[in-house]
């Protein structure tokens, strides 16, 4: 009878406590939608892409603390130089002086390649050395940050910031986390890089058709 008793106890506190609307709900279903739209266009699907931007954007906007949607504007500034595309950041940039958060400041400073006096300090840790060793120009301890980075999002950004600098090896490797993870749009973008410096025929014929193969419907 006690088993019996304890044990309905324990489930109604697990079921009370599942029912509980979590803090901040709208920040949890913003940062979810962002997670997804991050996904889906490096996946090159882009339709569901814009629809999860959408979603992220919309749960940003229901509060007065617009540092998630700062955050928002951000990562998909981030995203597009990480493919290849010129950004300058100008939706952040356009609220940034509704907020006081130096980690994002550091951020946009880093991904637009405009160095102040803090913003090593203040960047995320896994890009500090990075951007130490990219501040210095020792481009060959640049690849090596790269290659140790554990997240992939974070290694294709930190190799577009300086691809006209990587060697052969750093490029191949970016190339390989793209297709590891199918980031089609990342993997078309490396190729591409890959296309501007090979010189011999065949090879540059082999990309070539690669390129024409994933873009194919």
């Amino acid at each position: 009878m006690r088993k019996i008793l304890l044990t309905s106890l324990i489930i109604i506190f697990f079921a009370g406590c599942s029912l509980q609307t979590p803090k901040n709900e709208w920040q949890y279903k913003s940062s979810n939608a962002f997670s997804s739209y991050t996904k889906n266009f490096l996946s090159d699907n882009n339709a569901l892409a814009q629809n999860d931007l959408k979603r992220a954007i919309k749960h940003a906007k229901q509060s007065a603390n617009i540092t998630q949607l700062a955050r928002i504007y951000l990562g998909e500034c981030a995203l597009n130089i990480s493919v290849g595309k010129e950004s300058k950041c100008e939706k952040y940039k356009d609220i940034s002086a509704l907020i006081d958060n130096q980690e994002l400041d550091a951020y946009y400073d880093f991904i637009i390649l405009s160095y102040q006096d803090n913003t090593i300090k203040n960047l995320p840790k896994h890009y500090r050395e990075f951007a130490t060793h990219l501040d210095s120009s020792h481009y060959n301890k640049t690849h090596e940050d790269i290659v140790s980075m554990k997240k992939a999002t974070s290694s294709l950004l930190a190799g577009a910031l300086i691809k006209n600098h990587l060697d052969e090896k750093t490029r191949k490797h970016l190339l390989e986390i793209a297709s590891f993870h199918g980031y089609k749009k990342a993997v078309l973008f490396w190729l591409g890089e890959e296309l501007k410096i090979l010189k011999d025929e065949k090879s540059i014929q082999n990309i070539k058709q690669k390129i024409m193969l994933l873009r194919s419907q």
